[in-house]
């Protein structure tokens, strides 16, 4: 079955199984991001046969589970190269806005929150007063054609550090994503927003973030012992 123009319409073709393979996400996850950038994203032309926020969901979706643009193109949704193209810049860039981004990643200063947290790390490894986990991760990218070399990460591939903060349940809590591959974990953690949240006492003192050896030990940052005491020191490292 397609609608007008040619364009497939998988939401009414496809039921739930079916679309979790090709798009990650069922018709109810699917419609949620709909919803959520329906405003943002939906064409102000009024032509007959313009792109639905549906359809630019669902082709940005096929693009990030396969990060090739010739495989929307190629999926009878019934969109040419250039408005796959369009469509995902678009979506995308709806999808980073602050007012969208803020509803689902977010370090909270609430009391009960942080006690939530720490409850939970508690329970994972009796480890005391800890609300959030720190880490980079390396996102592979194409080589840019401008500072490639910056671009280059320590696996010797193109790439963004991304600096993330989540909690007992993996859920992200705080995320930066605009340092290249060289950059360090600790430069990035200096010039970040959850340093200056912790040092300027927004959070108790009695908060602390896991970090791994990368990063600087300090009063509300607890790293591993590099060469760890038999004792209280290899304990506080396992």
């Amino acid at each position: 079955m397609a609608n007008r123009g040619g364009r497939r319409d998988v939401l009414q073709t496809l039921d739930d199984r079916e679309l979790l393979r090709p798009y990650r996400l069922d018709r109810a996850g699917i419609m949620f991001v709909v919803d959520l950038l329906r405003d943002a994203i939906t064409s102000l032309t009024r032509r007959h046969n313009a792109i639905t926020p549906e359809k630019k969901v669902i082709t940005t979706l096929r693009y990030l589970a396969t990060g090739k643009m010739q495989q929307c193109s190629s999926d009878d949704l019934g969109l040419s190269q250039s408005s796959v193209s369009r469509v995902i810049t678009q979506t995308l860039t709806a999808l980073s806005q602050p007012n969208i981004v803020t509803q689902f990643v977010s370090f909270s200063l609430d009391a009960r929150t942080l006690h939530r947290h720490k409850r939970a790390f508690m329970d994972i490894a009796g480890f005391p007063a800890v609300v959030g986990v720190i880490d980079g991760t390396h996102v592979r990218i194409i080589a840019p054609s401008e500072d490639e070399a910056v671009f280059v990460n320590r696996k010797n591939f193109h790439g963004i550090n991304v600096q993330i903060v989540f909690n007992a349940a993996c859920k992200i809590l705080d995320i930066v994503a605009k340092w290249p591959g060289s950059t360090h974990d600790a430069r990035m953690l200096s010039e970040s927003g959850i340093r200056q949240l912790f040092e300027r006492r927004y959070v108790p003192t009695n908060c602390h973030l896991l970090g791994d050896s990368g990063y600087p030990c300090k009063p509300w940052l607890l790293t591993p012992y590099l060469q760890p005491r038999q004792g209280p020191q290899l304990n506080y490292n396992r």
